[in-house]
């Protein structure tokens, strides 16, 4: 091999080795977790399709009968991404609902009728998780009405916690729904500082329990940090993992579920 050959190898290989890809390929650990990341109450802005640059692994849980919900929905299931429907609840709160809530005030077959409707309009959503919800996912009635309606389309749940005292999971595990809920909101603070903290915090639960869920928003300041950070998340031991996915894994027996859940419950936020 002439000399000039072996300089130009030893240069490609070092360029290799030394560029972002082959820095991170030679540190990155073997995954000891995943997280999974949603990014739910899209469809009403236009600033919500900067939500497409991210990682196709990042699911999006749209709102119902918003003027943005075919469209988002469509792109993000032609990027190969997990499309779910975030379908409003009644919140102790008097924020507005928006199409399609669900309140305490209705009988179980509006409850059940009116989620029937929600999921034709998404026909590509796999999944629900609640939008606000702090009141209705109390209720033990208007939970099971929802979770009959789940099971017979064959959906799953994600409990968003808003919260501590949700019984919606108990009520999918008795319907034999697929459930699992989220542990961290990552943008509650628009600031970046803020925002890896949280993502952190979501690593490291992944690692210590297998796999956690995060969830954020279409905020511009947080797809722009989403964008920067999650490529290094291989780095620290966990990988980043569709909905789907997580949802496959992640079948296993209600008392097993809830001691998992207990466990985890002194490091995830409500």
């Amino acid at each position: 091999m002439s000399r000039v050959v072996g300089r130009s190898l030893l240069l490609i290989l070092l360029a290799g080795w030394f560029s972002p890809a082959g820095l991170a390929a030679s540190v990155s650990p073997p995954p000891r977790g995943t997280i999974t990341i949603i990014i739910d109450d899209i469809g009403y802005r236009y600033t919500d399709a900067l939500a497409l640059s991210l990682p196709s692994e990042v699911t999006f849980s749209v709102l119902p009968n918003t003027p943005l919900a075919s469209e988002l929905a469509l792109s993000g299931h032609a990027q190969g991404r997990d499309i779910m429907l975030h379908l409003p609840m009644e919140a102790h709160s008097d924020r507005a609902l928006g199409p399609a809530a669900l309140t305490s005030d209705m009988y179980p077959e509006a409850i059940s009728d009116t989620t029937r409707q929600a999921l034709l309009s998404l026909p590509f959503a796999i999944g629900v998780n609640n939008h606000m919800g702090s009141r209705l996912t109390e209720q033990w009635q208007p939970m099971q009405a929802l979770m009959r309606t789940l099971k017979a389309h064959d959906k799953f749940f994600i409990d968003s916690r808003t919260t501590i005292g949700s019984v919606a999971e108990q009520a999918a595990l008795q319907a034999g729904v697929p459930v699992a809920r989220r542990h961290v909101f990552l943008d509650n603070q628009l600031d970046e500082s803020y925002m890896q903290g949280q993502l952190d915090r979501l690593i490291r639960l992944a690692r210590k329990r297998g796999s956690a869920i995060g969830i954020a928003h279409p905020h511009p300041q947080t797809i722009r940090f989403l964008n920067q950070a999650l490529g290094s998340v291989s780095q620290h031991g966990v990988a980043l993992t569709p909905v789907s996915q997580l949802m496959q894994q992640s079948s296993m027996p209600a008392a097993d579920y809830a001691r998992k859940e207990a466990r985890a419950a002194t490091t995830a936020p409500r």
